[in-house]
């Protein structure tokens, strides 16, 4: 039976998401970080990002940047601090604000988890013909429109222009 474009769309996109969570879970939440969910790894690499990007740290920024609430950050950052992965520290400036900090293991376990996306974009874009890859990602960022109410289109250019850096400050 022959699905019309719609059904095989919405049949891609659950089975992408799911096979991505369960790739990822497989590969990162193994060995040394057996502890960690997925969820647990998505807001470690928030706090890397905001310690290596924009600087702002702070529970309620990390809760934005995740669309969470508060109280969810502030319930996981208490057990991934007591797991070792994140530390709270006040501010300086302002003894009110306390700003989450990666440990060395939660820089470890934001490493692996770069190298898994790293690994995975490759293995996407060399499956795609050159002139296929643009076109993918407007596809992609249609999608991500859709989620976040955000057009991603202007910063995907800016990035296409200027290269790529990572959560880690790496050069992609």
């Amino acid at each position: 039976m022959v699905c019309n474009p719609y059904d095989q769309l919405n049949t891609f996109l659950v089975q992408a998401f799911q096979e991505i969570l369960r790739e990822e879970e497989s590969r990162i939440c193994t060995g040394p970080f057996q502890n960690l969910s997925i969820r647990e790894m998505h807001l470690i690499e928030a706090v890397c990002c905001a310690c290596t990007e924009d600087g702002d740290n702070r529970s309620s920024a990390i809760a934005q940047r995740l669309h969470v609430t508060l109280s969810t950050v502030t319930t996981s950052v208490n057990v991934l601090t007591r797991k070792g992965y994140l530390l709270r520290q006040r501010d300086p400036q302002d003894r009110r604000v306390a700003r989450l900090l990666p440990t060395e293991l939660g820089w470890q376990a934001n490493q692996i988890h770069q190298d898994f996306h790293r690994q995975m974009v490759a293995a996407v874009v060399d499956r795609l013909e050159e002139e296929e890859l643009p076109v993918l990602v407007r596809a992609l960022s249609a999608i991500t429109t859709y989620f976040t109410g955000e057009d991603l289109s202007p910063a995907l250019e800016k990035e296409q222009c200027h290269g790529h850096t990572d959560c880690n400050g790496q050069h992609q």
